[in-house]
């Protein structure tokens, strides 16, 4: 009974615009960010920096976390759309770290960046041209 109701309320489609419009306001929000700065927000200069490591630690972690266990889904799925879609937010993401990174001159980070992109994106590949191969 409580299904069949929850069947009546749920609207799959709605729930999937709500997720995209709210991921494509993160990723607007992050293309600011990354030319403006967090400065603009009104926090306190003293804090500033601080809470940018904190923020930048907890996204680091989310996006962590988020990998492993799509990933982890992705491959025990064996779903090679899936893989892809991961592949590319990686591709989305290392332009704008390394390029920021190289303009600001920290080389280690760049290095850091080349490193995570490839030991994240190989597995990725190598399955995604496995899975294709064996469907054909």
């Amino acid at each position: 009974m409580q299904s069949e109701s929850l069947r009546l309320f749920v609207n799959l489609n709605r729930l999937r615009l709500w997720f995209a419009v709210v991921c494509i306001i993160m990723l607007l929000a992050g293309l600011f960010f990354a030319f403006v700065g967090l400065a603009v927000l009104p926090v306190n200069g003293q804090v500033l920096s601080p809470w940018q490591n904190a923020v930048y630690g907890a996204t680091f972690m989310g996006w962590g976390a988020t990998l492993f266990f799509v990933g982890r889904l992705a491959f025990r799925r064996r779903d090679s759309e899936l893989m892809k879609a991961l592949l590319y937010g990686l591709f989305v993401w290392f332009p704008v770290e390394s390029l920021f990174s190289a303009y600001f001159r920290v080389w280690f980070n760049v290095g850091v960046d080349v490193a995570v992109l490839a030991v994240l994106s190989l597995p990725l590949i190598i399955a995604i041209r496995f899975l294709d191969e064996t469907k054909a």
